[in-house]
């Protein structure tokens, strides 16, 4: 969604526009709607720069998007470069007369075109509407034109005659060739993506590719100054006109519009009437106006002679368009940044403020961190560990239920009550720097990259169920709470037909081991069932005579001693993890470890059940918190996991407890655990503890 409200920031901000379009510009002027006019669909078809955080995450981040520098990226940007030269050699061939060794030309033809389409059908099938075909050719684009830009220099090295007279037109000779090749290509491999994924073609195929294709500038220039030096070789091979001669004339053009500005009062209000005059501001600009050199040659006193002919005005202005698409898509092309790998992190060139004199300085980018690397199938590796909290509610189906039965009033109550503590909950998560990943009907997946906030947002949760019960909620059986660090995979689902934003989507091994954390009682399969029956219809009695003899042969498996508390975990005779209160697993443990925030531990004992408490350091609202070690738990699909029990340790803020000897909490929870008879545990949790 971050994507999508910056779009709609851009769309209406005209500061966040200027800070897309960093720096000067001969010819595009800085303006929503100049760019509209250039680009009318321009919010499909730009994709927008990411911020790219340094290694320290409250340093002011980049703006841009990250291109991994690999092997493979360089081998495409080599395969380039020699398919071009092999055709200049065909076309100088030509020339000579002399027959062409096709073999060379094929086989580097092959080898780009294999490195090109496994690059197009990487950055299609792993788009899902973040614009990675777009990046992909703003960041190749640049390669190309580099190349091109050098081809009638490279010509004459190799050929005097030849490349004076020929150079030129053998550059946009080539230029044709190469780009119906690309087109090809991309129109094939997009054609196959489609049909394969059940698609339109016209959706999946770059946009921006389409534009590269309509304008000859944006893949054979890499900068165009605002007398045009740059283009005498498109003047001469492209549109067959003498550049320097175009030049002088606009020079001219500029020389006598200066003066006519000076002198003529009628111009002046015309100008402020159509443009808006501005007595400091660069006259230049005023003729990179659509139609404004139309309006000026119909003047009197203008020469056609001296400056452009009717011909060379209709020249201009359709030179003009293709002026500011270039630079519209240039200042794109600046913001990809080329990342590099250096042992286990990532660095990259940082611009310095244009004007400054200083050059681009070395810096290391954040962990998170995630640049492109067209190359590979995902293009950016949906693989990310993070910090993950869930919570459940106890009973939840089986509440909606009962309030079914209770009449339409009570049902939109209980929905009402559920709406506002999810609300409170977001609130509290979003206060703590946690995200939301995804609501799951009576909880919701929140992910966080420090354990400490994840911890206090996991009390200060149950702290207000509690509360919220006593004031009358309905859902008021119990609530569940797990935390782990693991890897989770990232899903993009695109949110809209204008590809205007998108949202992730959590799945993977992390989140399937948070929902078996939550997932209650041994009993919850048989209770799904059961809710399941009574929604159906059936009444109650009938069900639970139904189940009678399954809940009867479990019953022994009820630690009653552990279900008097309010909230409560706990591993039964049978090995099953029975979670009503908060658990987390091993990986968090020594990852809270890690962060330093852990206090000094003290210990406590209660009912058999011996805990080790800290305070959470620097944290305004003192919260202590209390751990134990339950044992090593079955969990569906994923074998046995270490797991703990947390608790809100509020209860000991006005004890003396003893300090623990100095030592890591896992260490502390490992020793307590190895010297206690913590009645909690199972006798196969008791071997696994051994």
């Amino acid at each position: 969604m971050r994507a999508q409200v910056r779009r709609a920031a851009i769309a209406m901000d005209p500061k966040s526009l200027a800070g897309l379009f960093r720096g000067s510009y001969s010819f595009f002027q800085v303006d929503l709607e100049e760019l509209r006019r250039i680009v009318p669909d321009y919010q499909k078809l730009l994709p927008l720069p990411q911020r790219i955080f340094l290694e320290p995450e409250e340093a002011t981040p980049l703006e841009g998007f990250p291109v991994l520098i690999s092997p493979e990226t360089l081998a495409l940007r080599d395969a380039l470069e020699a398919f071009i030269e092999a055709e200049e050699q065909a076309q100088i061939a030509l020339f000579r007369r002399e027959p062409i060794d096709k073999r060379p030309h094929e086989a580097a033809w092959q080898r780009y075109q294999a490195l090109l389409v496994q690059a197009t059908e990487n950055t299609i099938r792993s788009s899902f509407g973040r614009h990675y075909p777009s990046i992909f050719w703003l960041y190749h684009s640049i390669a190309v034109s580099r190349v091109f830009k050098e081809v009638p220099r490279r010509i004459v090295r190799e050929n005097l005659k030849i490349g004076r007279e020929y150079g030129d037109a053998i550059k946009y000779r080539v230029f044709e060739r190469y780009l119906d090749r690309i087109l090809n290509l991309s129109h094939d491999v997009t054609f196959h993506i489609a049909e394969e994924a059940k698609e339109n073609e016209v959706d999946l195929f770059p946009d921006i590719l389409s534009r590269m294709r309509d304008n000859v500038l944006i893949l054979t220039e890499d900068h165009i100054s605002q007398d045009l030096v740059e283009l005498d070789s498109f003047f001469r091979g492209y549109l067959q006109l003498d550049g320097k001669n175009f030049r002088n004339r606009l020079a001219a053009l500029h020389e006598w519009h200066l003066k006519q500005l000076s002198e003529d009062s009628d111009l002046r209000s015309a100008v402020a009437h159509l443009i808006g005059f501005q007595p400091h501001g660069d006259p230049r600009q005023y003729i990179n106006r659509p139609g404004y050199l139309r309006f000026l040659s119909q003047r009197p006193s203008y020469n056609a002679k001296r400056m452009f002919s009717p011909e060379l005005v209709q020249v201009w202005e359709g030179l003009l368009s293709k002026l500011k698409e270039f630079e519209i898509l240039l200042a794109l092309r600046r913001h990809v940044i080329p990342v590099h790998k250096e042992g286990e992190v990532l660095v990259c060139q940082a611009p310095n403020p244009r004007g400054s004199g200083l050059l681009p300085r070395k810096v290391t980018l954040s962990y998170s961190t995630r640049p492109l690397e067209f190359m590979t199938p995902w293009v950016v590796d949906p693989l990310v560990e993070r910090f993950g909290l869930i919570y459940d509610i106890t009973d939840f189906s089986a509440i909606i239920s009962m309030l079914k039965r209770s009449g339409p009033k009570a049902q939109d109550n209980s929905f009402r009550s559920i709406f506002r503590f999810q609300r409170w909950v977001n609130q509290l998560a979003r206060n703590n720097r946690l995200k939301l990943e995804k609501y799951l009907g009576d909880g919701a997946l929140y992910s966080g990259r420090h354990p400490e906030l994840l911890l206090k947002v996991s009390v200060l949760l149950q702290r207000y169920y509690r509360r919220a019960v006593e004031e009358g909620f309905p859902f008021d059986r119990g609530m569940r709470v797990a935390m782990n660090y693991g890897q989770y995979r990232l899903l993009p689902i695109e949110t809209g037909p204008m590809g205007g934003g998108q949202r992730y989507e959590f799945f993977g091994h992390g989140i399937v081991e948070l929902t078996r954390l939550v997932t209650g009682k041994s009993m919850h399969e048989i209770d799904e069932f059961r809710n399941l029956l009574l929604t159906s219809g059936y009444s109650v009695g009938e069900v639970d005579r139904f189940f009678g003899p399954l809940l009867g042969q479990n019953l022994d498996l009820i630690e009653k001693s552990e279900e008097e508390r309010g909230f409560y975990s706990y591993i039964n005779r049978n090995g099953s993890l029975v979670n009503e209160g908060i658990v987390a697993t091993r990986q968090f443990i020594l990852q809270l470890d890690k962060s330093g925030v852990v206090g000094p531990l003290r210990q406590s004992k209660e009912g058999g059940r011996q805990f080790v408490v800290f305070q959470l350091e620097e944290d305004d609202d003192q919260i202590y918190v209390g751990f134990r070690k339950l044992g090593m738990a079955r969990l569906k699909g994923l074998g046995r996991q270490a797991v703990y029990e947390v608790v809100d340790g509020e209860r000991w803020r006005d004890v003396d407890l003893p300090r623990m000897p100095e030592r890591t909490l896992f260490e502390a929870l490992e020793h307590r655990l190895a010297s206690s008879g913590d009645s909690g545990l199972s006798a196969e949790a008791e071997v696994d503890r051994a």
